[in-house]
């Protein structure tokens, strides 16, 4: 099975909503959740501060429920990579 980034969840409609809600949102899709390019560099700097990447998103006001507890991390990652670039 190919699995692409991002498919691993999909979203019901209740999901979206809630993720639609946050302010760190720009976009979600059923597979898909698009973060403000200041939420980023804010989890960003607040990581190189000492801050874990599950405190970060839940400060944020993420439900780690639905976005699933290695989001943070994985995200962080790919953040870290762009910013530091």
């Amino acid at each position: 099975m190919n699995k692409a980034r991002g498919t691993s969840k999909i979203f019901n409609e209740h999901e979206i909503k809630q993720l639609e809600v946050n302010p760190h949102v720009q976009n979600v899709r059923e597979k898909t959740i698009t973060y403000s390019p200041t939420f980023k560099l804010a989890a960003v700097k607040a990581y190189e501060k000492g801050q874990t990447p599950m405190e970060i998103f839940l400060e944020a006001g993420f439900d780690l429920d639905f976005i699933g507890r290695d989001k943070p991390k994985h995200c962080l990652n790919r953040w870290r990579n762009t910013y530091t670039a």
